[in-house]
């Protein structure tokens, strides 16, 4: 099925109703197109004397309401009659196509609205590896810059669609009841518009992919460039990055030529064969007069009626070729919409734990490509308990705590909760019972107050306990609006250690049983650390703490000590016994405090 006949079936039918409305109020309203060019022969033929009727031969239901006209001798005594009728018909034309592009219009920013909020959900659901392969610059233009595309054809392009299909469709009825014969000729001219058509929109759809493509590579490079501008500006690299930029841009500038010159390889087509039908037009028209079989008004009107009906596919046929452009941007959404997530629960999740007794990992290998990251670790953690995880980078210690979180899932062996194996968790209501404070801590454009209670209804008087307890209190009352300041991007208004200790406070608000702390402390002076390490070690009691430490000195008092080396849990124990034993804790802590 095509992208575009998806969208329509999917996201347009819900609103379904709106759609025929207005294509309704658009058939009414070009049908008006008929009357006038009824009427104006009327008055060629009364008022110029231009001759009778022959050659026109018009439906019942027409000549019907043609009765309610005026007659003929009350036109001739009116120069202004059919004029002001004509007039009249404009306006209620012009309000009925206005109402009908309200409509069409309204019912494609509903369905676009639906697929941008899907799109965004189906993004939010996917694992962690997703993101590795497509950068935020690629999501970014997705999400916003092929929706947008989209928008163009469900709210513009839809209506446009609508309008100048029911124009074409009541001017070639018309044609037909005026000659028969000649509306046969034109639509055995049809091909000769459609085929090259459809072979450009190939061609444009190949442009669009590759242009689309590079506008994905120019956000990620703005997004690189405006995330890292300290060290844009510290090494002095501004005209490196301008020079990147131009040269990115230039390729988009390149491709998209390609595609407007594509797209207007149909101007020329449709301008030959307006040109060559115009000119059999001319030829038959002189033909018909000469043996009385039409009169000069009769084949004035005809040809004003091929003018209607040859502006409509004109107009469709360019929107023919900007619909290509969609179908690119469809086929880009629909690739995240049909990627579903890995890291799924079961369909009838177990309930988590309230206050799991007993974390165990059991055999975990986890193989990332050709490379094996843990190699058959087992550990039981236990309520109460804070364990350690130290060794040296590329050792698995991160790894091992992202399976934790079903970031991933383990190439072989489990882990359990209360031993129950945790994919038969929902892996939300996981990860609800797991509180972590990573090292490079990124906050929210929102309040300080929002950024300590993200996604919990909490009260002030909660979010400044726990604001106390992380020993941030004082520093935010300190700011100009206190807890209702709103925070730059990523946080960088504040210092690293403060953006630390509101991430500490997020944690504490959270309360949950198992907490991860990724060297939640590097960034604190040493009176705050203390004063942390101290708040920490309270909301560390009858809780499952896994703690990823490089800096050695902030873990001698933890339970137990496991150190991890090429994969493998190489030794477990307290500070004081690895030091006893010599072996790699003891490496590693010599080697720092040496430093």
């Amino acid at each position: 099925m095509s992208p575009i006949r998806r969208f329509f079936r999917n996201h347009l039918r819900p609103y379904l109703i709106s759609g025929i409305g207005g294509a309704v109020l658009f058939t009414i309203g070009n049908s008006f197109q008929a009357f006038m060019l009824l009427a104006l022969k009327l008055m060629f033929d009364v008022q110029f004397h231009m001759g009778g009727s022959p050659g026109i031969t018009l439906p019942g239901t027409v000549q019907k309401l043609l009765r309610f006209l005026p007659s003929p001798e009350v036109i001739q005594q009116s120069a202004l009659l059919i004029p002001g009728i004509i007039a009249a018909l404009f306006i209620l034309r012009g309000l009925l196509l206005y109402l009908g592009s309200l409509l069409v219009a309204r019912a494609g920013m509903k369905a676009v609205r639906d697929l941008r909020e899907q799109l965004f959900d189906r993004v939010l659901v996917q694992d962690p590896s997703y993101f590795q392969w497509h950068p935020v610059g690629e999501l970014m233009n997705r999400v916003l810059g092929d929706v947008q595309v989209v928008q163009q054809l469900a709210s513009g392009q839809v209506a446009d669609i609508l309008k100048q299909i029911s124009m074409a469709v009541v001017m070639l009825v018309f044609i037909f009841r005026t000659d028969w014969r000649l509306a046969c000729f034109l639509l055995l001219v049809f091909p000769m518009v459609v085929l090259p058509v459809r072979h450009l929109a190939k061609a444009i759809r190949r442009q669009g992919h590759k242009a689309q493509g590079g506008v994905d590579i120019l956000l990620q490079r703005l997004k690189e460039v405006l995330s890292n501008m300290r060290v844009v500006k510290a090494f002095a690299r501004e005209d490196y990055e301008s020079g990147r930029f131009r040269t990115q841009s230039h390729q988009i500038y390149r491709m998209g030529l390609r595609v407007v010159r594509i797209q207007s390889i149909s101007s020329p087509i449709m301008e030959s064969v307006g040109g060559l039908l115009l000119a059999g037009l001319a030829v038959y028209g002189s033909i018909q007069i000469r043996s009385g079989a039409i009169t000069g008004s009769g084949f004035l009107v005809f040809l004003l009626a091929i003018y209607q009906l040859y502006d409509p596919i004109r107009v469709l046929t360019r929107i023919f070729g900007e619909m290509q452009l969609s179908t690119v941007a469809l086929e880009r959404i629909f690739d995240i919409l049909d990627t579903s997530p890995t890291i799924v629960g079961p369909e009838h999740p177990e309930p988590v734990p309230a206050q799991p007794a007993r974390l165990a990992f059991e055999g975990i290998r986890f193989t990332y490509g050709q490379h094996e990251v843990l190699r058959g670790v087992d550990l039981v953690v236990n309520r109460g308990e804070t364990v350690a995880l130290v060794g040296g980078s590329g050792g698995g210690k991160t790894t091992l705590v992202n399976l934790v979180l079903r970031f991933f899932d383990p190439t072989s062996g489990r882990i359990t909760l209360d031993g129950i194996d945790i994919r038969r968790f929902d892996p939300k209501d996981l990860r609800r019972r797991i509180g972590m404070v990573t090292q490079e801590t990124l906050l929210f454009m929102d309040t300080v107050h929002d950024n300590i209670a993200y996604g919990i209804a909490a009260s002030r008087e909660a979010v400044v306990q726990a604001a106390m307890k992380a020993h941030a209190h004082e520093f935010i009352v300190s700011l100009r609006q206190g807890y209702d300041t709103p925070l730059a991007e990523t946080g960088s208004s504040l210092s690293g250690g403060q953006r630390q200790r509101i991430a500490i406070a997020r944690a504490l608000l959270q309360d949950p049983p198992i907490l991860i702390l990724d060297e939640a402390t590097s960034a604190l002076d040493t009176e705050s650390e203390r004063a942390v390490q101290a708040a920490l070690e309270e909301l560390m009691k009858d809780r499952t703490t896994l703690v990823i430490a490089h800096r050695l000195s902030t873990i001698q008092r933890a339970t137990r000590i496991c150190a991890l080396k090429h994969g493998c849990i190489a030794e477990v124990g307290t500070h004081e016994q690895l030091l006893t034993c010599g072996g790699e804790y003891a490496r590693l802590y010599h080697l720092q405090f040496q430093a």
